[in-house]
């Protein structure tokens, strides 16, 4: 049974964690350095012992995945590059793990990317791109790669990765006043409009939304609505019902929420945590 996106359970842990071995998939974490800390949230090493699917629902967090041994399958369809960049999604996706899969993830900020990346970030939204024709660095990346496969330990993994971000870093803070609407969006509740974020940032409406995209990838608007999603999810992990859910979330009422949910991911609420979540 598929899993409910991993990152719902591990996303909120600070700490480094290290993999029991017992396990079928093993997870290592790391935090970066404080010059990275406002472009890159964590480093993530995830290891696969066996074949195993899972979907991962929206998330307002772009990511890199530097595969080093085996390979995966995006939504039964084509293989992930072996250095990947995924925009943010607006709709669930579905990975099938090859057996012994092992692949170091960076999980942006909601502004980060634009740090690394000259496209406009609207350019990848919903999509999964090989990062080294993005970049255009495909030696430089394979070369990463080799080093990534032979590294004795998860810890000397991410900080390859960290090098290499390091050094590619075009500016020493995100976007102040798109950086500030991110975290107004994030601490909003629903009855916050987008005409009362381009008064607090002080931008016109297409101003703001044109710019917004060119740095997170899609409009405020879809922004709130991944926000609220992910903000239903975790109140009904901790044993909310639907309807406390859907109200306290920020919904107008349950039926907006299942009809967000419904778009997000193909189901309803209900038959949908019922296949996700484990046993």
């Amino acid at each position: 049974m598929a899993r409910l996106d991993h990152f719902v359970a591990q996303h909120h842990d600070q700490q480094v964690r290290r993999a029991n071995k017992r396990r079928p998939i093993q997870f290592f974490e790391q935090v970066p350095g404080v010059a990275l800390q406002p472009f890159i949230k964590r480093f993530l090493v995830v290891e696969y012992s066996s074949l195993h699917r899972d979907r991962h629902l929206p998330d307002t967090s772009p990511v890199a995945a530097f595969s080093f041994r085996g390979a995966c399958r995006i939504d039964g369809k084509q293989w992930a590059p072996q250095t990947a960049f995924t925009g943010l999604r607006e709709t669930l996706r579905a990975h099938e793990h090859c057996h012994s899969h092992a692949v170091v993830l960076a999980t942006f900020t909601p502004t980060g990317a634009s740090a690394f990346l000259r496209p406009p970030l609207e350019e990848f939204a919903g999509t999964t791109s090989d990062l080294a024709g993005v970049l255009d660095r495909r030696e430089e990346l394979e070369r990463l790669h080799e080093q990534l496969a032979g590294a004795q330990s998860h810890g000397r993994r991410t900080k390859l990765l960290e090098d290499f971000f390091l050094a590619r870093v075009r500016v020493s803070a995100p976007d102040p006043l798109i950086a500030a609407a991110v975290a107004w969006l994030e601490h909003g509740t629903g009855s916050n409009r987008i005409d009362d974020l381009t008064r607090y940032i002080g931008l016109s409406q297409s101003a703001l939304e044109r710019r917004f995209r060119r740095i997170v990838g899609i409009s405020p608007k879809k922004f709130a609505s991944v926000v609220r999603l992910r903000r239903a999810l975790r109140m009904r992990a901790s044993g909310r019902d639907f309807t406390a859910v859907a109200h306290d979330a920020g919904y107008f009422d349950q039926a907006h929420f299942i009809h967000d949910f419904r778009r997000a991911t193909g189901s309803t609420p209900e038959p949908f945590f019922r296949q996700s979540i484990p046993k």
